[in-house]
């Protein structure tokens, strides 16, 4: 049923749009360099597939298993008092451009740039037209730390990711404004710019997760007030029939699993996904300014399938549903919480409970249908939730939030998936992965280098490796006491330079790592004298001895 009612939707390889005497073609690109492929559209949209037979996120990658139908970065706000919206679930409408005083602009070198590790000058166009880009937000290695892209020089993409793609596209094009979008799709234009980063790593702790930038900047001429920033995704774990969702208020994550432990696509023992906020908006409206991280969490029902009407997002205003609200301003009530009675403790974040500890309130233990304007804390219990296609709108904004003109807020995601010994256990797997993946931003994406502290030292210091002498790897600790370009380097007996360990701009605090590491395997190491060194913005601090022996 859900494939034929998208199929119009999802034909999505050739869609051009008349703007202006020019022509937009819908263009893709597959993130794939671990476990997980994916697809990342210009409209906006990601996770939905090139084809309308299945989804756009595989896992594991070549299986033909997929979890996650569509989604999609969507913003809105009050533009002069009246909702307007960048509508992002099925088609989205950007496209590849940017925003000047509320005028869109678009050329050739606005389009999906790619580049993977092993690529060069030689093997890949996008390397050297990267230049084009960096003005846009474009990432790149600044190699030798002098805030300037030199193509000769540094590299572009993310650093130490395995492949990276960037794209900048805008919504200031009414045209492509439509309400066939899919959810709210059709006001006037936001005039938002917005950098999308997507990038991935082979490492074994990162295989099942990729990471999403968002740089998003109000480029009209009006302020937008009421503003939030919402991911609403269309999970479809496998067969999207059987599948329960969740959120974790602590860790900004959306969830979803499956109801039983037998998933028809998936098997026995089916794995859970996720989508995080790795970090949110921050409301600069107020003093001191505030980390929104997410601010509401909900369901969506397909209105193909409305088994309760003000909870389908087919009808009423989006707005409320992105603010934590249903489409008839009623609010979501916990039925886990009741008090006087049949009445029930209103929320904003639904199923926030924990599926395997059965602590808090799960779709196990059912929902309250209330559609009544918002009026009444009393509804039906429906006990348990049934098993229908899930959709979910994770958020992050305020009422008191203005996204002023010509400010850029930075939004972060991580998109990921694990399987555990059970249905639920998975979930407990997928918060667990998801720990891993806010240390990973927490330390500001290093690898080989572990951040053991965040708290800010009162000057930098290297300690002597442990153990010493050592056979065959031992571990050296240091401290930053201020955001700077930290070089650790290790040095033979002759001064000649062995491994470059660190070499990357680091946050306060105490890091660890190993050496030799997993990232110089192809170092011949013999019993010897060795000195290693720790440089910031390339002054050298400090410099000790150690001993292999072996």
């Amino acid at each position: 049923m859900k494939k034929e009612f998208f199929l119009s939707v999802l034909i999505l390889l050739v869609i051009s749009v008349n703007v202006s005497n020019s022509r937009f073609v819908l263009q893709y690109r597959i993130l794939e360099p671990n476990n997980i492929r994916s697809f990342f559209w210009s409209s906006g949209i990601f996770d939905q597939a090139a084809t309308t037979s299945s989804p756009g996120f595989e896992w594991p990658k070549n299986s033909n298993k997929n979890a996650i139908f569509s989604a999609g970065l969507n913003l809105i706000g009050r533009y002069n008092g009246n909702y307007r919206m960048a509508a992002c679930t099925y088609k989205g409408e950007y496209v590849p451009g940017y925003c000047n005083n509320g005028i869109p602009v678009t050329n050739s070198n606005f389009r999906f740039y790619k580049v993977s590790r092993g690529d060069n000058i030689y093997t890949n166009p996008d390397w050297e037209s990267w230049v084009l880009i960096v003005p846009f937000g474009a990432p790149y290695v600044d190699v030798n730390h002098n805030g300037i892209y030199e193509p000769a020089i540094d590299t572009p993409g993310v650093r130490n990711s395995a492949s990276t793609i960037f794209i900048c596209i805008t919504d200031g094009f009414w045209d492509t404004h439509s309400a066939s979008e899919g959810f709210g799709g059709g006001t006037l234009p936001l005039f938002a710019e917005i950098h999308m980063t997507a990038w991935a790593y082979t490492q074994p702790s990162y295989s099942d997760m990729q990471f999403i930038k968002y740089e998003i900047i109000n480029k009209g001429n009006v302020p937008w007030t009421n503003a939030y920033v919402s991911i609403i995704s269309d999970p479809n774990l496998g067969f999207g029939g059987d599948d329960y969702i969740a959120c974790d208020t602590i860790r900004k994550l959306g969830i979803c699993y499956n109801a039983d432990n037998d998933d028809e696509i998936y098997g026995i023992n089916p794995p859970a996904v996720g989508i995080m906020f790795l970090k949110g908006i921050v409301n600069k409206s107020v003093f001191p300014n505030v980390d929104l991280k997410m601010s509401s969490f909900c369901n969506l029902s397909n209105p193909a399938i409305p088994l309760v009407s003000c909870e389908s997002g087919g009808t009423g205003n989006p707005y409320l549903f992105i603010k934590g609200f249903k489409n008839d301003s009623s609010s979501w009530l916990d039925v886990t919480h009741p008090f006087n009675g049949n009445h029930y403790k209103k929320t904003k974040f639904c199923y926030y409970g924990d599926p395997e500890t059965s602590a808090g309130w799960t779709e196990y233990k059912g929902k309250i249908n209330n559609c009544d304007f918002g009026l009444n804390d009393t509804g039906i219990v429906i006990f348990p939730n049934p098993t229908f296609d899930r959709r979910m709108i994770m958020s992050s904004g305020a009422e008191n939030f203005t996204f002023n003109v010509g400010d850029t807020q930075t939004v972060y995601l991580c998109q990921l998936i694990a399987r555990g010994t059970s249905n639920l256990n998975s979930v407990t797997k997928l918060k667990q992965l998801a720990d891993v993946a806010q240390n990973f931003y927490n330390s500001g994406f290093t690898i080989g280098v572990k951040q053991i502290s965040s708290v800010v030292p009162d000057k930098f210091e290297l300690f002597q490796n442990y153990p010493n002498p050592f056979n065959p790897i031992t571990s050296i600790k240091f401290k930053v006491a201020s955001s700077k370009f930290i070089k650790l380097v290790v040095y033979d007996i002759l001064g000649k330079e062995v491994a470059i360990l660190v070499n990357e701009k680091l946050q306060p605090g105490e890091y660890e790592i190993q050496f030799p590491n997993e990232q110089l395997t192809n170092i011949q190491l013999q019993s010897s004298v060795y000195f290693y060194s720790l440089f910031t913005n390339e002054k050298l601090i400090v410099t000790k001895k150690m001993v292999l022996l072996k």
